[in-house]
């Protein structure tokens, strides 16, 4: 199962994490050559969406060692809710992935790979929190992973010594301001942050995974629709192990997320499994 739970977090989503905020701490000090209207452009499309309730998003591109991904993701703050579908090819970690989360419930679903592993059921179940949850940290490190959200990574280009305008265009049928700039990850692992503000930590958490995936320079661009609200976004990097390149487009900004927990005759429940065996660890 440690594959395909893998293969599940291919993207993190901010739906584990409040809406706080995510660009109000303003202690990092920007470089003096920096282009004041396009960064505060960026900032004000940053904050608005660190403060949606729900959102749904496109994902699509290439992630080293995983070969092309694409999926979606709805998830909403309050209540607690998220539907993550997620498809990898050509990669280690090739097929479709689910994750739902339901309050402080999660369930996982890996088509015929995870039946394969699950004795003909198709979803495993378990808790964020508490036993079976996979360590402190929640299903294996989920939280970890959640705090790499899109909202952090498009924080990243607010750190940018180099953010530009680069014109107006037309994305998913809404006419966009696209701005671009590029990043040092090391820089930034040497810019203090704010203690104590989640927003800092969960953007600290962000340069961390690109460090570890041996990114010394992440390509941002963010393309900006009306009421300062973020269309699309790119990544892109070399890695160490080869080309990073993401596209995230969003849509169905503030609309009610419904998700079903699939068929109990169709899925494990981990805690039950591992109930009086002092917890699981996947």
């Amino acid at each position: 199962m440690g594959a395909l739970l893998a293969g599940v977090m291919l993207c993190g989503t901010a739906a584990c994490s409040s809406s706080d905020g995510a660009s109000r701490d303003r202690s990092a000090k920007q470089p003096e050559t920096f282009h004041a209207a396009p960064v505060a452009a960026v900032r004000k499309a940053v904050d608005k969406g660190a403060r949606l309730n729900s959102v749904s998003y496109r994902i699509n591109g290439k992630v080293a060692g995983q070969g092309t991904v694409e999926g979606k993701v709805s998830f909403s703050v309050r209540p607690r809710a998220i539907d993550m579908r997620m498809k990898a090819s050509g990669g280690a970690q090739e097929g479709e992935f689910s994750v739902r989360l339901i309050g402080g419930t999660v369930y996982v679903g890996g088509g015929e790979r995870a039946a394969a592993a699950l004795q003909g059921k198709h979803w495993l179940k378990l808790p964020m929190k508490g036993k079976g949850a996979g360590g402190p940290g929640g299903f294996g490190g989920m939280r970890q992973q959640a705090d790499q959200d899109p909202t952090a990574q498009a924080s990243l280009l607010t750190q940018s010594g180099d953010v530009k305008k680069v014109g107006k265009e037309t994305v998913d049928g809404v006419q966009t301001t696209h701005y671009a700039g590029t990043v040092s990850v090391e820089k930034l692992l040497k810019r203090p942050g704010a203690k104590g503000v989640p927003a800092a930590k969960r953007r600290e958490r962000a340069v961390e995974r690109f460090r570890q995936l041996g990114v010394k320079a992440l390509k941002l661009d963010l393309w900006v629709g009306p009421d300062d609200r973020t269309v699309k976004l790119r990544e892109r990097a070399q890695t160490g192990q080869g080309p990073l390149d993401l596209s995230i487009h969003f849509f169905d900004i503030n609309k009610p997320v419904t998700v079903q927990a699939p068929p109990a005759s169709d899925t494990v429940d981990l805690a039950q499994k591992f109930k009086g065996r002092g917890g699981a660890r996947i």
